[in-house]
């Protein structure tokens, strides 16, 4: 399972695209976000147009991961005549895409996270700390014996995440980062994502949603960078 950026920008770093990432098991879609700027670098991507379902795994709400997504469930449905499942376990995404013009009869929704997807694949919702106004969620994202988590907007690491990173039964985790130091609600720093991580499991960490350009800090500290599909 490979995952291949689409954007790796924050909010207000569009040059980067807003952060967003797909990956296919057998003949399915799977996107992780539809920020404002993904439609565009999505639309006639080879791997969409041949898959035959779509699924859209939604972080949080904000627009910089969510923006695009009424557009992109209309163009499947009715250009590419394709079947969209949008998972998230908050039931807010189903009115932001009803006042957006998106009829339910337009997708399918999934807030169920206990059945295993076709190819053998598992999907975890985990609760995460960014905002206090909406929930957000990570995903423990796993195919067979690979198992990888995608952190979306967090200020933290789960503790069970960086265990697992140590043991093994982790492969990666895909976390957002930004340089900015101090207290930052919502995101974490470089900073901070040093004093977090031990240094024999950083190269396991793969940075995302920049809001600048310090991708050498990011390298130099031993982390990696996630790079995007143009």
């Amino acid at each position: 399972m490979e995952l291949k950026f689409l954007g790796i920008g924050a909010a207000y770093y569009p040059s980067l695209g807003s952060t967003s990432a797909y990956f296919t098991v057998q003949d399915h879609f799977y996107l992780i976000d539809c920020g404002e700027t993904i439609f565009a670098s999505v639309w006639n991507n080879r791997d969409l147009q041949k898959c035959t379902d779509i699924h859209v795994l939604i972080t949080h709400l904000h627009s910089d991961h969510i923006g695009s997504l009424g557009t992109f469930v209309s163009y499947c449905k009715k250009i590419l005549n394709k079947d969209v499942t949008v998972l998230s376990p908050d039931k807010t995404i189903k009115n932001i895409l009803s006042l957006t013009g998106v009829s339910a009869d337009s997708y399918n929704y999934c807030c169920d996270f206990y059945d295993i997807f076709p190819g053998n694949l598992t999907i975890v919702p985990n609760s995460t700390s960014h905002v206090s106004n909406m929930p957000c969620y990570g995903y423990m994202i796993s195919v067979g014996e690979e198992r990888v988590y995608y952190g979306g907007d967090s200020d933290s690491i789960p503790s069970e995440v960086l265990l697992g990173l140590k043991d093994g039964s982790i492969d990666l985790a895909f976390q957002e980062v930004t340089y900015q130091t101090g207290c930052h609600s919502g995101h974490i720093s470089l900073e901070q994502l040093c004093q977090i991580v031990p240094a024999d499991i950083r190269h396991k960490v793969i940075c995302m949603h920049f809001g600048g350009d310090f991708m050498d800090a990011v390298i130099k500290a031993g982390f990696r960078v996630a790079e995007r599909v143009l």
